[in-house]
């Protein structure tokens, strides 16, 4: 017979150890593991989450999660007759995702935002939150080619927010989901006549 037991609790310095990594992936410093060991308090362990939760380094550790899902990056891929290949502004969107994250925005606005802030902040021009569209253009660009980026957002819509290959319908309904071509050429049509702005 097999008996199930707990692990034991962790020592005080394995417990600051384990939390400071596990939410801003960094470890703490002896001062910090020093005075959370001497902090005699039942409600030490909730303060210390508390303030990890409102660290900076929370919302840089958990935005590089979303960072690869949104397929980010600071180059757009191989161009053309020397052209740079630098996004001069991605650096916008990796920061707008760090302060949303740090600033507990709902995950509603979160995804609305990076979907369609142009259209919520139309009243305000100059919102922050307009970085947000950098969703759909920090990942490859296929050399300018104007269809495959199109096809790109749509897989990173699919995936990134939908779990769901919805690309497969680019050439057929999709064989498992119900995504039939013509759902995925109506997305097409809002993503292919969307503009970005100039680099400059």
């Amino acid at each position: 017979q097999i008996f199930q037991t707990f692990a034991p609790e962790a020592d005080r310095r394995t417990l600051i150890r384990r939390v400071s990594l596990d939410l801003t992936g960094l470890l703490p410093t002896p001062e910090e593991v020093a005075s959370f060991v001497n902090d005699k308090s039942p409600l030490a362990y909730e303060q210390l989450v508390e303030r990890l939760l409102a660290s900076k380094n929370y919302g840089e550790r958990w935005a590089r999660f979303w960072l690869d899902v949104v397929r980010y990056a600071d180059t757009n891929g191989y161009q053309v007759a020397g052209r740079s290949n630098y996004y001069p502004f991605a650096y916008t969107y990796r920061d707008w995702i760090v302060k949303a994250l740090n600033d507990d925005m709902p995950y509603d606005q979160f995804v609305s935002y990076q979907l369609a802030a142009d259209r919520m902040t139309a009243a305000t021009p100059n919102s922050p939150n307009l970085a947000a569209l950098g969703f759909y253009n920090v990942g490859e660009r296929f050399i300018n080619d104007r269809l495959l980026i199109a096809d790109d957002r749509i897989d990173v819509i699919g995936r990134g927010l939908l779990g769901l290959t919805v690309a497969c319908a680019r050439c057929h309904d999709h064989k498992f989901d119900p995504i039939p071509s013509r759902d995925y050429y109506a997305m097409y049509s809002i993503l292919n006549s969307s503009d970005e702005p100039d680099d400059t």
